[in-house]
């Protein structure tokens, strides 16, 4: 099974999280929203992906996805910035890129390796690494189910 991203993130998932310390002990849980739908203006994918976590924190993250030639993929997200490039890798499709945190930016943002691998019809896997010039700071191990409305 072979993620596609410009079509599984049509409509609505919903999903869990567990976010784990450099060391894997367990940091915190969240739960994962997405809503997404085909902008015919921008010939994009646009979808919020919204992490509540068991401390109360709320972090939305807003893409806009197109898919470009050879299995590659240009996005944008609200705090990244544009230009970020997704591509596939076997049947994952794979992300990476920089988002500010908190007073970290630009250079000193963490770094983002996200990879998304389909376990059955309408649930994925996401596996998010997260460094810091170079260091592992943590990993996010998330699923998405579609939701049928």
């Amino acid at each position: 099974m072979i993620f596609r991203p410009e079509f599984f993130f049509l409509g609505r998932t919903e999903g869990h999280g567990v976010v784990r310390d450099p060391l894997g002990r367990v940091a915190r849980r969240c739960r994962v929203e997405t809503v997404g739908d085909y902008s015919q203006t921008r010939s994009a994918i646009e979808f919020e992906e919204v992490f509540t976590y068991d401390d109360g924190e709320v972090d939305v993250w807003r893409w806009a996805m197109t898919q470009g030639s050879n299995g590659v993929y240009v996005a944008a997200e609200a705090v990244a910035g544009a230009g970020i490039t997704g591509w596939r890798d076997d049947e994952d499709y794979v992300l990476s890129f920089r988002r500010a945190m908190g007073p970290a930016k630009g250079l000193l943002a963490p770094s983002y390796r996200t990879r998304f691998t389909m376990v059955s019809p309408g649930v994925a896997l996401k596996t998010a690494q997260v460094s810091l010039l170079g260091v592992p700071m943590g990993t996010m191990t998330a699923t998405h189910h579609r939701v049928v409305d």
